[in-house]
């Protein structure tokens, strides 16, 4: 079984869809998702990423569920600028993108699974809350897959412990930076301040997770690859677009 997780193009963000090279790049994209046998498609219910899976759509024929949890994150961190020095900034407020100076002061606490959560920039923007949500809809999602999460471990269900539908079952999540980086993480078992501070995905970047079992009622992930983007080799990569 395999999970494919994927940003969308490269967006206009002012009116919610992709620019030409976004376009272009969706294109290339579809042509490397034809070969990864794909059966199930998600995707964020923005333009950006709707754009994105279209081509891939048209191209396979199979139809997409459309989540609205999978949208980008919408909340922006309440960052103590005045305590750190940091001057203001659009970008040093987001999750994924704010000031590392923040992140190397509380990285004791931000790297912790225990208290990442509890840092008061997290609760008083809702991004704790925020991450609780989008955790349980992924679990209520891996779930009607078959997978049940416990920890680095995956109880599989009736559905899952039939080999013709473990192997032939490979899904394809189109969705945002933040957000990707979020199951991402979740997958990992790392918090995500800090997957969001050392990690970073270009625009149709490509996550491919591994479930493998290991006894009939187990599987464990793995992460094979992230933010893979040797689809785009044609026409280069642009590094900015983060």
């Amino acid at each position: 079984m395999k999970l494919l997780i994927i940003r969308h193009g490269d967006p206009d963000y002012k009116n919610d869809c992709l620019t030409e090279r976004g376009q272009k790049e969706a294109e290339l994209l579809c042509e490397r998702l034809m070969k990864e046998n794909i059966t199930e498609v998600y995707c964020s219910p923005l333009g950006r990423a709707q754009e994105t899976a279209y081509p891939f759509l048209k191209a396979s024929g199979l139809e997409c569920t459309t989540y609205e949890w999978l949208r980008e994150v919408p909340i922006r961190l309440n960052l103590p600028l005045v305590e750190l020095g940091i001057a203001d900034s659009d970008e040093a407020f987001w999750p994924w993108k704010s000031d590392p100076r923040f992140f190397m002061k509380l990285e004791k606490e931000l790297t912790s699974k225990d208290s990442w959560d509890k840092n008061s920039a997290y609760q008083t923007s809702g991004i704790s809350e925020y991450c609780k949500m989008v955790f349980s809809s992924f679990e209520n999602l891996l779930k009607e897959i078959g997978l049940e999460k416990d920890g680095i471990l995956y109880h599989l269900n009736e559905k899952c412990k039939d080999d013709v539908y473990w192997e032939k079952t490979n899904i394809a999540i189109f969705c945002h930076m933040g957000l990707g980086s979020l199951l991402t993480a979740y997958i990992a078992n790392i918090t995500p301040p800090l997957f969001w501070q050392m990690f970073c995905c270009l625009p149709t970047s490509v996550s491919t997770i591994l479930f493998k079992k290991f006894s009939p009622d187990l599987a464990f992930a793995k992460i094979v690859s992230f933010g893979d983007t040797s689809h785009l080799m044609s026409i280069g990569l642009d590094y900015n677009k983060w």
